[in-house]
């Protein structure tokens, strides 16, 4: 008579890709799997007088990694970048641990595959969406880590390596016979003088602020100062928020791509197109942002939000994406206004970027007293429970931002103005 017990065993562990001034408890992954054990056979005596004999049968099962979002942008961003990070399935193991460290030793960062620092993920996540949405590979003609380069010294405000263009073919010299009988017109000379025109030395000025070029100079601050501000060690609060706009500017983006990639039928330029009428139809909430408190202008934009007459999660998905592409476009007044519809929808925690929009001036004038109170709602909103926008896996984030806005010294304020007429806004359809 034979007999047999069987047990199994497996054994996992696996680096989900988190932030790493996490606790060092964290030291950026995460471990899961038990051992649950056992010996496997069972000795049988067939025939007396027979040798005993032992058969050991071993099955070893092997959980997959866990995938993330993060996991999913990190080797995308690696691949392009010729790092050669494997699959794009937000897997984080060896293969991507072993892509990270290559990064890390391009850009001279200490190498770790399983620390990747937060501040060297939001540089190539930028270097990422310069070269692919703002035009940078294209414009330098290179690729791999020397793009990664280039970006760096754009970061730093040195000239921008790029490929020596190819030599063109110039065109033979065409000689123009002019009729010496023909009288000649004098060369037109300025008029200012003569129409008492004022000249404008700024006319050929940028129009507004570049939030892309901002994160970079506060990119390089962060690594100069060897990480992130945190609570420990928090001595510049105004450097504390400008880091945590940055991040979450990143956040949004890469959001706001993965959205992208499940709308059928329309092409990136046709959603930028769509976001821009999205914009122009809350053109009149986004100048209120500058002048009305936060209280008073959400409730505005929920009396308009219900007007529209749309669905409030295909809104909410327009929004995150016009969100998104405001912020990798550079384009300011469409993040603010995505950003303020979400918080409309009763997504609070999107205030946060209202109040960074208006302390830092980017797409509206700096007020201070203002980005207080939409400060205060979000990280308000937070503490009570609601889902935070950004990085919700640091809830640590919530009393920084808290900590770092009430030590910069601002105080609400509110204005009282005319509602605005609804207008008509394009929505997205997100496929499942």
């Amino acid at each position: 008579m034979i007999g047999r017990f069987l047990t199994t065993a497996c054994i996992a562990a696996a680096l989900a890709l988190t932030p790493a001034e996490q606790a060092e408890a964290d030291a950026g992954e995460f471990i899961g799997g038990a051992l649950i054990g056992g010996i496997i056979g069972y000795a049988a005596g067939q025939n007396q007088g027979q040798r005993t004999r032992t058969t050991t049968t071993t099955r070893v099962v092997r959980p997959g990694i866990p995938s993330t979002q993060q996991g999913r942008e990190t080797q995308t961003a690696l691949n392009y970048f010729d790092y050669n990070a494997g699959t794009v399935d937000g897997q984080v193991g060896p293969g991507t641990r072993a892509a990270i460290e290559r990064y890390q030793a391009t850009m001279g960062y200490p190498v770790n595959g399983r620390e990747f620092a937060s501040y060297q993920f939001d540089f190539l996540m930028d270097a990422y969406f310069w070269a692919t949405q703002q035009g940078g590979a294209q414009q330098t003609g290179l690729r791999g880590p020397q793009l990664l380069y280039a970006y760096r010294d754009r970061m730093q405000g040195g000239p921008v390596q790029s490929l020596a263009p190819a030599p063109q073919a110039q065109p033979p010299a065409t000689t123009v016979i002019v009729n010496p009988g023909q009288p000649q017109a004098p060369a037109t000379t300025a008029q200012t003088a003569q129409t008492g025109q004022l000249p404008n030395l700024f006319a050929n000025s940028p129009p507004r602020m570049s939030l892309a070029n901002s994160c970079n100079a506060v990119m390089l601050q962060t690594s100069s100062n060897g990480g992130y501000v945190t609570l420990a060690d928090m001595s510049d609060p105004a450097q504390a928020l400008s880091e945590q706009f940055c991040v979450a500017r990143t956040y949004a983006m890469a959001q706001g791509e993965d959205l992208m990639g499940q709308i059928t039928g329309l092409t990136q330029e046709q959603i930028a197109e769509q976001c821009a009428g999205f914009s122009t139809m809350l053109s009149a909430e986004i100048d209120r942002v500058s002048s009305v408190d936060a209280g008073p202008l959400t409730t505005e934009m929920q009396q308009f939000a219900a007007g529209t007459g749309i669905a409030p999660d295909d809104l909410a998905a327009t929004s995150r994406v016009c969100l998104a592409v405001g912020y990798a476009q550079d384009d300011m007044r469409m993040a603010m206004g995505s950003a303020l519809m979400l918080v409309a929808l009763g997504e609070p925690a999107y205030g946060e970027l209202l109040g960074h929009h208006l302390r830092e001036g980017f797409g509206t004038t700096t007020r201070p007293e203002l980005a207080a109170g939409w400060y205060d709602a979000s990280i308000t909103a937070l503490e009570q429970g609601a889902a935070p926008a950004f990085m919700p896996g640091q809830p640590e984030r919530a009393t920084l931002l808290r900590t770092a806005s009430m030590q910069m010294g601002a105080a609400p304020a509110s204005a009282e103005f005319a509602p605005q007429p609804v207008a008509t806004l394009p929505t997205f359809s997100i496929g499942d």
